[in-house]
């Protein structure tokens, strides 16, 4: 893939459809394909992060990511989404590099009093898709990820696609496979989730101090 410092900037590249740029791209222009880098390359980092919780590894993922949609643009069905296409690349590396870990020793880690959200019921006294965009955008980052690995697989993977991969319901119903009610309804009942394990954990927090 060519490098995205030296990819044509010529005027309104940025503003083509992913089809115009993949179809450059086929033809032969491959430095178009940087146009596509610059364009998901944020969100595609936040969802490997909220995966790998590494900074490192989230780049060396999206990298890879990159690498292996330009290696396998041929096969790409230009009838489907590109970006549900792109982010599921993404999400079967992702997926291997935590099995990967999975075989290597770590440390247990648990939520405590400095990780949990200030709020007991932040994601109660708001409206969850609103309070979750806070605590991810803030400094509580780390502490989403933790509760997301006590979801459901599938609803975990519903959210990270909403909120980090900043995907549409219709997008992750298409990368999981299922229909659009089910989609949402994966995002309404993972939010719901978490906000009984924040109050859940809070409460524990507020007893051992007791």
């Amino acid at each position: 893939m060519a490098s995205e410092n030296n990819a044509s900037h010529a005027p309104g590249a940025d503003q083509a459809t992913d089809g115009e740029i993949l179809a450059a791209v086929l033809a032969g222009d491959a430095d178009q394909y940087a146009v596509i880098v610059r364009r998901y390359r944020r969100a595609l980092q936040n969802l490997a992060f909220s995966y790998l919780g590494d900074s490192q590894l989230a780049e060396d993922a999206v990298q890879e990511a990159f690498l292996n949609s330009f290696r396998w643009l041929h096969t790409y069905d230009s009838r489907y989404s590109f970006r549900t296409w792109l982010w599921r690349i993404l999400l079967n590396v992702c997926h291997r590099i935590r099995e990967k870990a999975k075989r290597q020793p770590v440390t247990t880690t648990t939520l405590t009093a400095g990780a949990a959200p200030s709020s007991p019921s932040l994601l109660e006294s708001e409206v969850p898709c609103e309070a979750l965009s806070r605590l991810i955008s803030g400094e509580r980052k780390e502490s989403v990820l933790k509760l997301l690995d006590r979801l459901s697989p599938i609803q975990a993977e519903a959210i990270r696609l909403r909120f980090f991969g900043e995907m549409k319901f219709q997008e992750i119903a298409d990368a999981q496979g299922i229909g659009l009610p089910a989609a949402k309804a994966r995002v309404r009942n993972g939010l719901l989730q978490m906000a009984k394990l924040i109050q859940n954990t809070c409460q524990e927090l507020a007893e051992d101090h007791a």
